[in-house]
């Protein structure tokens, strides 16, 4: 109850502007150090969040591993890393919040700090670390830079979506969602290369 009610209220609210002792009054709880006693505080109650969603998409990465094939396309690749995701946000229940709780994460920095020691910590088999050197003549810092720019904007369109369907003013889903970001996720990465350098420098991605 404590991790429902304050990945609803970070989503909504922002991650700042919810304190600890609203999220226990939200989850009906009545010790109001609850957060401290099972998480530590409110870090640990971000780094529960990220686990408690990345071992989600972790149950689901075997079947993508399995049908990449001898020769992966780099659809299949990205293909592999983002199914997982919209499979999680398919299965919960209506309305939901964890995109937009994601989209949160990405914006407040102690909160991406927390984020990327989790998804670093997630042990990503290697038949999906794709970012590992050249890749059909795009460079790896070409790939980086893109990476983190599909994260941003994955992130960020997942969370619009997530409010629409909440709402009711999006008739598809995420299967639907999924598919057409897939596909543009693709499209971007394996884009021709023209500027003289090959990219420009963006933070590193460690799970990548």
């Amino acid at each position: 109850m404590l991790l429902n009610s304050a990945e609803e209220l970070f989503a909504i609210h922002g991650i700042d502007a919810v304190s600890n002792r609203r999220i226990v009054d939200y989850a009906g709880a009545a010790n109001h150090s609850a957060i401290s006693y099972h998480f530590g505080g409110r870090d640990g109650l971000l780094r529960a969040l990220m686990e408690r969603h990345v071992a989600a998409m972790s149950l689901r990465r075997d079947d993508y591993i399995a049908g990449l094939g001898e020769a992966p396309s780099i659809h299949d690749y990205v293909r592999s890393r983002m199914g997982p995701l919209f499979d999680v946000l398919a299965d919960l229940p209506r309305p939901s919040w964890r995109a937009q709780f994601l989209a949160q994460m990405g914006i407040v920095p102690s909160a991406v700090e927390i984020m990327k020691s989790v998804l670093a910590e997630s042990s990503l088999p290697d038949g999906l670390r794709f970012i590992h050197g050249e890749m059909e003549g795009i460079p790896e810092g070409v790939l980086r830079g893109r990476a983190y720019l599909l994260a941003h904007m994955v992130t960020s369109a997942c969370s619009d979506q997530e409010v629409r369907m909440n709402e009711g003013t999006h008739k598809g889903d995420w299967e639907q969602v999924g598919r057409f970001l897939i596909d543009a996720a693709a499209g971007m990465i394996a884009g021709p290369v023209t500027s003289p350098d090959g990219a420009i420098r963006y933070p590193s991605i460690p799970y990548l």
